[in-house]
């Protein structure tokens, strides 16, 4: 399929680029990354809410679910109509790159192990104009022979908090789930390198990092390191008051985890727990590696040991064979464990899975009223739980992030949000708050230092 190169603008002193983001904390990470090096090309960069008009769009994709290549192909078209050129890569690139190509306006696929090319691209997009048809620069071998992760680092973020990618890839091989084949077994980092950009983005006013991975908990699988020992390294950086991780499955939640994050004052409370559902049956089906009963008992560990923590989770309703019965034991874990916040996701078939044809696969009506319910009890019981809280902590630090329809919003350490009337504070600043409500989940009050 040709592109239309007439909407390429000729190479110039100051050539713009958005990035546009799809799924996980891992791809926000390396959109930024691949931003920064835009930057250091030269580009002018725009919004990624407002990518209209640029010369270069780049869109870093998701695949996870149906609904979310969906939206990602949406975005592509979108883009390809307003912009010069568009590249596209990440796990939608990787796992059907031809039919990405096939859009109309993509000049270029890139897979999940180089990323940082697509900016390279783009500087060749602008210099040379876009190729008359798409380059498809995406091989299945790509992932079975990644070795190391791809080295691309960040210096600052556009958030209060910064993401920082400790490994990539995934060992796991649940029967839902298409990222192994889309990011290759568990790669980590060196923990020399990762503090090095923790110190740069503290030097950059940053006091929080979010310490994520494919499947974080299995940074140091493949060096002989271990998660406890890396977070242990990091709160040691100066100027780094907060450090928060990515999502956990409850196995990682070991004695040296325990004593990890009762010791160090820097890893906040709050963990979110890849769950997925409450039932064991369930699990055993989704082939994850805990019972229901062994994940409370992870809940309850973490409870003891740290006081205030608060969890939120991801829960899958409808997998195949998941009766009204299984949905009601996953409804009744959730008010047990009081998760702060439910990630609730309708159990979706992904191509070469083996869930994709299992026997007794939930009817779509089903799945979506199960998911209703299992919404709307978590709503409920986060604003229990914010209650409890605060009735119990009348003040506490937030960490403010932004200032939305004349109110200061921000987290405590443990993830409640909270709102409070215009003060003069700035976003990335900690300051203590006096609470005195609590509305649909979110904490209100005053600033009082």
């Amino acid at each position: 399929m040709l592109l239309n190169t007439e909407k390429i603008l000729p190479y110039k002193a100051s050539p713009t680029a958005a990035v546009v983001t799809l799924g996980c904390k891992v791809n926000q990470y390396e959109s930024e990354a691949i931003s920064e090096r835009l930057s250091a090309l030269g580009f002018e960069l725009l919004p990624s809410d407002a990518p209209e008009g640029a010369d270069v769009v780049i869109v870093n994709t998701c695949a996870v679910t149906a609904e979310a290549e969906r939206k990602c192909r949406n975005i592509i078209r979108r883009a390809a109509r307003h912009a010069g050129a568009v590249i596209v890569c990440g796990c939608l690139s990787q796992s059907v790159p031809e039919t990405v190509a096939s859009l109309g306006g993509v000049a270029c696929v890139i897979g999940n192990v180089s990323k940082l090319r697509a900016a390279d691209e783009a500087l060749d997009i602008v210099k040379n104009g876009a190729p008359e048809s798409p380059r498809i620069l995406v091989s299945p071998n790509d992932i079975a022979s990644a070795g190391t992760v791809e080295e691309m680092s960040v210096s600052s973020s556009p958030r209060t908090r910064a993401y920082v990618k400790i490994c990539d890839g995934c060992d796991g091989r649940c029967a839902y789930c298409l990222i192994p084949s889309m990011r290759g077994h568990v790669r980590s980092r060196r923990t020399d390198d990762i503090i090095k950009e923790v110190g740069a983005l503290a030097g950059n006013g940053i006091c929080e990092v979010v310490l994520t991975g494919i499947e974080t908990a299995s940074f140091g699988r493949d060096t002989g390191e271990s998660l406890p020992s890396l977070i242990r390294a990091v709160s040691r950086v100066s100027g780094i008051a907060r450090i928060r991780l990515g999502s956990l499955e409850p196995t990682v939640i070991t004695d040296e985890f325990l004593r990890a994050a009762a010791d160090i004052p820097a890893l906040v409370p709050h963990y979110h727990l890849s769950l997925q559902s409450g039932c064991t049956r369930v699990l055993n089906a989704m082939r994850r590696k805990y019972s229901a009963e062994r994940a409370m008992e992870k809940l309850e560990a973490l409870r003891a040991a740290i006081p205030g923590v608060m969890f939120t989770t991801d829960i899958i309703v409808g997998f195949p064979g998941e009766t009204e019965e299984d949905f009601l034991e996953t409804l009744e874990f959730v008010r047990k464990a009081k998760f702060l916040k439910l990630h609730v996701f309708p159990f979706s078939p992904r191509r070469g899975t083996a869930a994709e044809n299992m026997p007794c696969q939930v009817p779509e009506n089903v799945k979506h009223e199960r998911s209703a319910r299992l919404i709307g009890e978590g709503e409920r019981i986060r604003n229990e739980v914010v209650k409890e809280y605060i009735a119990q902590n009348p003040t506490d630090t937030v960490l403010f992030e932004a200032d939305t329809n004349g109110m200061h919003s921000g987290h405590t350490a443990n993830y409640i949000e909270v709102k409070t009337p215009l003060a003069g504070v700035s976003p990335g600043t900690l300051h203590t708050v006096r609470f005195t409500c609590v509305k649909d989940g979110t904490a209100y009050g005053d600033v009082v230092s």
